[in-house]
């Protein structure tokens, strides 16, 4: 997979956990979040692009394997990546997804206000780490919108990345889509 999506996956990741931890209203179950992010790097944005369509295009049972690459993630119909689909377990949204130790992201500086939890993040992968801002605006249990503005800095590149998640209660039910389990650090 394209390691600019893998970080841009990475990142959705983040601001979920980070936006579940500061809202325990959540519902388990099946979640559809659609993920935009913008960069600074035009080349970024058009090797995005390319995969979106890439993945528009793909068999089913190529968009399955893809989605066993993204760590079991289901993608939303038509296979863009941009569109994923994350089981939460009735555990995870009742320890409000509090981050385990052995995650590469942090999060610190949390305010909120009404329904809207504003906090900084940071995540070191391995040979990239990023850090920046976010916000978490709670619309019920049913859905939510994460807006986030980071540096990404690796031995080959610096980049900018704004992104927007919304995310919708889809089922109770799972299906076959296995719930998000945060990657170790390394």
């Amino acid at each position: 997979m394209n390691a600019r999506l893998r970080l841009s996956v990475a990142c959705a990741a983040a601001l979920l956990g980070a936006a579940a931890h500061a809202q325990s209203h959540l519902r388990p179950g099946l979640w559809e979040e659609t993920v935009t992010s913008k960069t600074d790097n035009p080349q970024a944005n058009a090797a995005m692009e390319q995969m979106k369509q890439r993945m528009a295009a793909m068999t089913p049972e190529q968009r399955a394997m893809m989605e066993k690459m993204m760590g079991g993630h289901a993608m939303a119909a038509g296979g863009a990546p941009a569109a994923i689909r994350v089981c939460i377990t009735k555990e995870q949204a009742e320890r409000n997804f509090a981050p385990d130790a052995n995650t590469h992201c942090t999060r610190s500086n949390f305010s909120t206000s009404g329904n809207t939890t504003s906090f900084d993040m940071s995540c070191v992968m391995p040979q990239t780490t990023m850090t920046g801002h976010g916000t978490f605006t709670n619309h019920g249990d049913s859905a939510f919108t994460v807006t986030s503005s980071a540096d990404t800095v690796s031995a080959k590149s610096k980049m900018h990345v704004d992104s927007e998640i919304t995310g919708k209660f889809v089922s109770s039910d799972c299906g076959d889509v296995k719930p998000y389990v945060a990657p170790p650090a390394k």
